[in-house]
């Protein structure tokens, strides 16, 4: 009976740790400095939000301005930082054609792309933007860094098409 209790006080008290650690204020570092974590978490909350595949994300005062391609249209998804918690949703515009060819041969996520970019890249910089574009012939998600360094990986097979440059 006493380690019962034992066992309900120590969990009592984990389950009390875990509530006050999710009701923790964001961390004091800019809003510029967004680290692939916290992205990946916006981006996340922003494909479920929409039900799509993300394509594009803009980082700026702590939010980030995400565009999500869903069907043939690519929806603009705002997302608190802290949160991550969507404050906005409106459709953008239809698909580009070139993006939505792109899209069609990923197999590589655009949150993956920022895990590997953040460790090609190395030094816990910020991310300030992600988005489609062609590199040497061949489409590639260009991961932009707050130190202005990029690292390029093919939505094909996840590989580093253009290291930290």
């Amino acid at each position: 009976m006493a380690s019962t209790r034992s066992l309900l006080a120590g969990l009592t008290a984990l389950g009390l740790s875990v509530t006050m650690t999710a009701c923790a204020p964001a961390s004091s570092a800019s809003e510029s400095d967004a680290g692939y974590e916290t992205v990946i978490a916006a981006v996340v909350r922003a494909e479920s939000d929409a039900g799509g595949r993300a394509f594009e994300v803009e980082i700026e005062d702590g939010s980030a301005d995400i565009r999500v391609a869903v069907d043939d249209r690519a929806v603009d998804v705002d997302v608190d930082l802290a949160g991550p918690l969507v404050t906005g949703r409106q459709d953008a515009r239809p698909l580009d054609r070139d993006d939505r060819t792109a899209l069609d041969a990923a197999t590589t996520p655009l949150a993956d792309a920022v895990r590997i970019a953040a460790a090609t890249h190395g030094r816990g910089i910020g991310i300030s933007e992600v988005d489609l574009e062609r590199e040497e012939d061949i489409a590639a998600w260009r991961v932009e860094f707050t130190d202005g360094e990029e690292v390029a990986i093919a939505v094909t097979d996840g590989a580093v098409v253009r290291p930290v440059g």
